[in-house]
């Protein structure tokens, strides 16, 4: 068990105290809440952890930290930042993918620009949302304006790793 876990679970239960106390219907109304989003959740997290499971199996791990460990140098950041767009799911496969990644010997840094690119570029949101309701001068304006974004992150997150460590 991590710190997150642990920090979420004393949340939760907090939260569980709270919604005890007031009552019988708000109960169960967040059990209702909680028994939907459980169902909804468990589904994708099994896929996209099998399906993380497979990439790792079929992407050899010294293959992954040639193209986003040390040795690939700043080519890292550029390569984890072109790989974060073409992932074309939500944040339970991305988060699964980057730990993979970081398994196989990925740099913090490629790290920051993969999650940080997919966090702002992914392609399906994209073609999906973006470009038929905002319009391409709206992607170009975004992409001039936050187009370097995953480098500069990885970047950043070079400079501090060199400070802290």
């Amino acid at each position: 068990m991590n710190i997150g876990t642990i920090i979420m679970g004393a949340i939760c239960a907090g939260l569980i105290v709270v919604v005890l106390r007031r009552g019988r219907e708000p109960s169960l109304d967040a059990l209702e809440r909680w028994l939907e989003q459980f169902a909804y959740v468990i589904p994708q997290l099994a896929v996209a952890l099998l399906t993380a499971g497979f990439l790792a199996k079929l992407i050899p791990g010294e293959f992954i930290a040639g193209l986003l460990g040390p040795e690939a140098g700043w080519w890292a950041l550029i390569i984890g930042a072109v790989a974060g767009p073409i992932i074309p799911a939500g944040p339970i496969l991305a988060f699964s993918i980057a730990a993979l990644f970081e398994r196989a010997g990925a740099t913090p840094e490629a790290l920051v620009a993969f999650i940080t690119s997919w966090s702002l570029f992914t392609l399906h949101r994209v073609i999906t949302y973006e470009i038929p309701l905002l319009g391409l001068s709206f992607l170009r304006l975004r992409l001039l304006s936050v187009g370097l974004m995953p480098i500069c992150a990885g970047l950043i997150a070079a400079g501090i790793l060199r400070l802290i460590g």
